[in-house]
């Protein structure tokens, strides 16, 4: 049988839907649907109610058409929601997702990605973070994460991006600015010795190549779109192994 993954997109992110198309098995197709940014433009996201988020942004909507399609398990590309929300919301936000879905198995990044830190050593990890995300949003992410965070990298834009405040950076563009050879380089150079695993929070922050390559030089990289790929694939196979045979 065929996979078929649902991920759940703000309108003007790019970066999910091709870093998991790219990922995903020969097997496993995945399906989009979008919804508005559930932040203003020139204000940051600090969370938002459950019912607000879904009734206000188009995502109710969003999550029927995916349900209909028939996915075999959704995913929420947009975990600053989780990191203000806490694992409440994630527990919350699925329950509420699979009723509306008719019982799609559902995953948060937020979720994946701490899925994926379980069994993390005491080391800690290190944050590689996007030029958007401000200080406060870091912080929120140390509090939410299961591993302590040793060190936060920040990629930094070239100098043309300066003069913009952080949080409008996304929907001004950098989303397309984001180079993987410089990224790597500034993981690498920033990166203490001693940290062994990148955590890479923000699902439009491009780092699918960047990651191959810090891999490739033996370190572990967590990112928010890897890691939900691998919740949908687990959650569709347990979901998949529940159907009784015919």
């Amino acid at each position: 049988m065929r996979t078929r993954l649902g991920i759940l997109v703000i309108h003007n992110d790019p970066v999910p839907e091709a870093e998991i198309w790219r990922s995903a098995g020969p097997d496993t197709s995945v399906h989009t649907a979008r919804f508005w940014t559930p932040r203003p433009f020139g204000t940051e996201f600090t969370g938002l109610d459950l019912g607000v988020l879904l009734s206000e942004t188009g995502l109710d909507t969003a999550v029927r058409q995916l349900g209909d399609l028939g996915v075999h398990a959704l995913g929420y590309c947009f975990a600053s929601s989780s990191v203000f929300g806490g694992t409440a919301f994630d527990d919350a936000f699925a329950a509420h997702v699979e009723e509306l879905s008719g019982g799609v198995p559902t995953v948060t990044a937020g979720q994946a990605i701490r899925e994926e830190l379980d069994g993390t050593g005491d080391d800690g990890v290190a944050v590689v973070a996007p030029p958007w995300f401000s200080d406060g949003t870091l912080e929120a992410i140390r509090a939410y994460l299961p591993v302590r965070v040793r060190q936060v990298v920040r990629f930094e834009l070239p100098p043309e991006w300066d003069g913009i405040e952080r949080p409008d950076l996304f929907d001004r563009g950098a989303r397309f600015a984001v180079d993987q050879a410089e990224l790597e380089r500034q993981v690498l150079l920033g990166l203490a010795p001693e940290v062994g695993t990148v955590v890479v929070p923000g699902g439009g922050f491009a780092s699918l190549a960047a990651a191959e390559r810090l891999r490739a030089r033996g370190l572990r990289v967590v990112s928010s779109n890897s890691a939900l790929l691998g919740a949908m694939e687990r959650r569709a196979a347990s979901a998949a192994r529940a159907v009784p045979a015919p």
